[in-house]
């Protein structure tokens, strides 16, 4: 199963209408990332810069562990305290790159972003409490920041993967993972559908990445429980931040990644420079990269 069947349903919708356009964005875009570790587990910020080629001209983030974004957009980031306080984050000054400090600073700052990246709590979107919530948010504290900062940026949400095992993480009442992958796609439809609804001038998109893992499982179901955290089943593992990269590349771009890495030293290059991979943890190593195979089956 290659690109040619994995984007021939949802992959392709979710590429038809790119906001990039070639004669707007020779130099490459501007991507913000605002969520929490489903993003900054193997550092999709820094690892999709790297994918893209020279299509993304510039990235920032604020990125939180645990948080909805509700709770992001007041509590601000906590990268420095979860994970990103690494030799590659070093900066020359001494500092950590973490991103930025908080949701405002980052989209009230200099940079136009031409792409929002936004990564809700799994199980926010998949009830119609905190759905509602975010609703509210969305439309009260994030909508005007993103459209004052760029009339013309688009918001793609991620669809996050519904967990690897049944009702961890208090997650019984949301049932199979095909019911708990519907939910979540409702969800991110409804915030989609309430943007419209409510502005004018800001487009929005799916990130299909929950229904790519899904199609994984219902074809390779090895490779499947090689997209997630060996030790919680529900974050990505290298290989499943491989796979967000690529929806997301295709959502924002309307085509697979570039180039597909042939060899096991261009899969490394791609986080050469990650400031946080999967965690090491019970005295394991971290969890190995995605080889030439499956790399090529996902791409």
């Amino acid at each position: 199963m290659k690109s040619s069947s994995l984007h021939a349903q949802d992959f392709d919708s979710a590429g038809k209408e790119s906001p990039t356009k070639p004669s707007e964005h020779q130099n490459g875009i501007n991507v913000a990332f605002l969520g929490n570790s489903i993003l900054y587990f193997n550092d999709t910020p820094r690892f999709l810069f790297n994918l893209s080629g020279n299509k993304i001209r510039h990235q920032d983030s604020c990125l939180r562990g645990g948080t909805t974004l509700t709770e992001l957009y007041t509590l601000g980031n906590g990268m420095k305290r979860h994970g990103f306080a690494t030799d590659n984050a070093l900066m020359d000054n001494g500092e950590y790159d973490v991103g930025s400090p908080t949701v405002q600073e980052l989209l009230q700052s200099n940079n136009k972003w031409d792409v929002v990246v936004m990564n809700e709590h799994s199980q926010g979107p998949a009830r119609q409490s905190t759905r509602e919530e975010f609703q509210s948010t969305l439309l009260q504290q994030y909508a005007p920041l993103i459209s004052t900062n760029n009339p013309k940026a688009t918001v793609i949400f991620v669809e996050t993967a519904a967990y690897r095992l049944q009702g961890i993480n208090n997650s019984h009442d949301l049932g199979t993972k095909t019911q708990f992958q519907q939910s979540i796609r409702e969800g991110i439809q409804s915030y989609i559908q309430v943007l419209h609804d409510n502005t004018s001038i800001i487009p929005a998109r799916m990130a299909p990445v929950g229904t790519a893992f899904l199609h994984v499982h219902n074809d390779n179901l090895q490779l499947w429980e090689k997209l997630f955290d060996p030790w919680d089943n529900f974050h990505p593992s290298p290989t499943g931040t491989f796979l967000q990269g690529c929806v997301l590349h295709c959502t924002i771009f309307g085509a697979p990644p570039p180039t597909c890495p042939g060899t096991k030293e261009e899969i490394a290059a791609l986080w050469k420079d990650a400031r946080m991979m999967h965690p090491k943890k019970k005295g394991e190593d971290g969890v190995a990269l995605p080889n030439v195979s499956e790399v090529e089956y996902l791409w």
